[in-house]
Formats: structure tokens, sequence, C-alpha cells
């Protein structure tokens, strides 16, 4: 993969991952070596029928070294983190202009076929430029072409060992070619870019709303964490009263039970607080996913009626992760396959799997529930879900909370099961 500095220094390499006055300038640097070559062509088959060659010659090769000596110099400007303005793209094409003339002013005039290269300018100036810039390219081009029709020296096609009409049908088919190809690809090019910036666009957009839709989650969260507080510090407080009271086996029991699920509830309420919902505002951690993992299946399985079967991965997997974001989305993963096995009174184990693939930490939840496959493109959208009691909120945190950390999720259904299969990146210090 190319890096930053190759995008910005290699014209044959879109530089569209800097301003867009590079982009263009990266245009003009290619398309100026088609010209370089092109007139170099040019030379070497009218040497023999340019008029007052021992004068001619030389000024057309110091034109084509004037313009070598552009062209390294427009890319040392390309290497220059400034940006390109409009002005200097406007220079660049009025300068190409005005030396592609002084060329046919020395070799034909209008009768040279190769003077349709200066529709090339014009595409690109109609393209690069605002409507004035390119007003003025397309003057400066029209003078130009109106300049060569009054003047410039002749071509005598009678001195070359070809015949006058080959040697032209030859000029113009060349010419048209290499217009055709050169304006051809400029507009495939920059189609092929606006596609990928506008893909880059509707991306930005999706986190944007994205992050907009978490933030509107966060204070939903954070307005009930702080609503459910108080009933639950008193549920708690009566707990403690009734434990002083009855101390019978059964009651004992059944008000550890409910201490031990009140309390759960306090520290969920108390993670909706820290963050006010945003599944990246704990500090990242770097932890070992067999680890964390493990000790998050550990803790659901004594609250749920479903076994779990958890296979870590060979080595450790370290990975940077908010632990207690963390765990609260995997358990809603957890509990989102038990319920969906007990829409078919399925009692088998639910799988837990930890995989390394290249620099990505992945964990597989695999459940023998009756799957998603009607609405496998709508999940992970908050509020949406396939529950009757759900908020549609469980699967939205862990999605957020993959790609804060590079990842992401998705569910994948293979013959009888589901796998909601989750994964972060990896470190370059990971094992």
């Amino acid at each position: 993969m190319a890096d930053a500095r190759t995008q910005r220094t290699n014209p044959w390499s879109l530089a569209d991952k800097r301003d867009e006055g590079a982009m263009w300038l990266a245009w003009i640097i290619r398309l100026r070596w088609v010209a370089i070559g092109t007139q170099a062509l040019t030379l070497s088959l009218t040497f023999a029928v340019i008029d007052t060659p021992s004068q001619v010659i030389p000024l057309l090769a110091l034109a084509v070294v004037v313009l070598l000596v552009v062209n390294a110099l427009s890319l040392r400007r390309l290497r220059s983190s400034e940006p390109v303005r409009r002005e200097q793209l406007l220079m660049q094409l009025l300068l190409d202009v005005g030396e592609l003339t002084l060329f046919f002013l020395c070799a034909g005039g209008a009768t040279n076929p190769f003077v349709m290269l200066y529709l090339v300018h014009v595409a690109m100036a109609a393209v690069m430029l605002d409507g004035q810039a390119a007003g003025v390219v397309v003057a400066v081009v029209a003078i130009a072409n109106l300049a060569l029709h009054l003047g410039g020296l002749p071509l005598h096609l009678d001195r070359h060992v070809l015949a006058a009409e080959t040697l032209l049908r030859f000029g113009q088919v060349t010419a048209f070619t290499v217009t055709a190809v050169s304006i051809g690809a400029f507009v495939i090019g920059m189609s092929a870019t606006l596609r990928r910036n506008k893909q880059r666009l509707m991306e930005a957009r999706e986190r944007s709303h994205r992050n907009d839709r978490l933030r509107a989650i966060g204070t939903l969260a954070a307005g009930a964490a702080h609503e459910l507080n108080t009933p639950l510090s008193t549920v708690g407080l009566r707990l403690r009263r009734i434990a002083r009271r009855h101390q019978d086996g059964d009651t004992v029991r059944d008000l550890d039970v409910a201490t031990t699920q009140v309390a759960r509830c306090a520290a969920i309420v108390d993670n909706l607080l820290v963050g006010a919902g945003d599944p990246t505002a704990r500090g990242m951690e770097q932890v070992d996913l067999n680890v964390l993992v493990g000790q998050t299946v550990r803790m659901w399985e004594k609250s749920s009626t479903v076994p779990a079967v958890f296979t870590p991965f060979s080595r450790p997997v370290a990975l940077d992760l908010p632990p207690i974001a963390f765990m609260q989305a995997l358990i809603n993963l957890l509990e989102n396959a038990r319920e969906a096995q007990g829409e078919v009174a399925d009692a088998t184990p639910i799988d837990v799997r930890i995989d390394r693939e290249g620099d990505h930490g992945i964990i597989r939840v695999v459940d023998h529930g009756p799957g998603m496959a009607d609405h496998a493109d709508r999940v992970g959208d908050p509020f949406f879900t396939t529950k009757a009691t759900g908020t549609g909120l469980g699967v939205f945190v862990a999605r957020a909370v993959a790609e804060g950390a590079g990842g992401g999720l998705r569910y994948d259904r293979h013959q009888d099961a589901t796998h909601a299969v989750w994964w972060f990146v990896a470190p370059e210090r990971s094992p």
C-alpha cells in the first residue's frame, strides 16, 4: 500500500488524499509527459520538412527542455504540503498552451495535425477551474489558433521520404489517437476519483449519523441511569432490612440472589453514567482477549439458564479496548443468543470462540436460534429489534465498541447456527 509521501509525489498515482488542487496538478504533470513525448515524436517525423531547420530545431529543442524543467519543478511543488491554488493551475495550463503555440508556429502553423492537442487543455480547464478561469484558457486557445492561421513557418512535405499524403494522414491519425486517449484517460480518471470521493463522503456522513445517534442514546441512558439510582438504592435498603428481620434459610438464599441482582443493576447504571452511554468514553486499556472474554462469559453464566462453551485462542491476543463497555456489550450479545435459542426451546450451550486472523482479534458467539435473515441489513440500527421487549441498543452498542477499536460486527448464518462475528484490530505489539 502506498504511503502518504508516495501519494503526494507520484503523479501517476492520484493525489486524491490531499487537497483538490494537488490532484489537478498531478493530472497536469502526467499529461504534460504525453505532450513532451508527442512533441519529440513530431520533431523526429518532421525534422526534414521544417523550414530553416538550423534556426528552428534549436528553438524547438529548447522549448521541450523548458517543458521538462517546468514538469520537474511541478513535481517538486507536488511534494510540498501547501495546498495548490487555482491561480497556479491556470498559470500551468497557460504555460502549456503558450509552449504548444510556439511549437506549432515553428512547425507548420494551422496545418500541423497535432493542433487538436489544444482540446486536451480546454477539457482540463473546464474540469479543473472555475468558469472565469476556464474562459481565460478557452480565449487564449482561440487566439493561439487564430495566430496559427495568420502566420507560422510552413512544412515542406515534399522533402520527406514518405509521400506528402501518407505523411499527413499518419500525422492526423496519430494526433487524433493521442488527443482521444488523453481526454478519455483524464475524464475516466476524474470519474473514478469523484466516485471514490463520493463514497468517502457517504461513509463520513454515516459515521456522523452514528455518532449523533450514539450521543442521543447517551443522553437517554444518562437520564435513565439517574432516574434508576434512587429506586435501586431504596430496593437495596429494603432488602437489608428484610435480611435483619428474617433469618430462615430459604429467605436468606432468596435475599442473596436479589441482592446480587440489585448490585448488578447498580453496576450497569454506573457504567451508563460513565461516559453517558458512549462505549469509548472509558479509557482504553491493553487487555488479553482470552482473559477478558473468559471473565465475561463466567459472569454471564451465573445468571443464565443456558450454559456457554468458551474456546480461547491458543496464544494471548492483546487488544486496546474499554474493558467495562466491552464486557457489557458482550453480555448483550450473549443475552441475544440465549433469547434466540429460547424462541425454539433449544438448550444447546452457546459457543463462544476467539480466533486471530492477521491483525484482527475475532470473537464468535454462535447460537442455534431461528436466525434473522429477513432483517440482516437492519441489525445494529439503534432501536431496531426483532424481540417483543427489546430496545435494539445491545447490538448497536456492541458495534460501536468494535468500530471504536477499528473493527466491526456482523451476523452470519451457517446451516442451523447464527454467528455473531465481532472483530477488533490488534496493535502491532500483539503477539
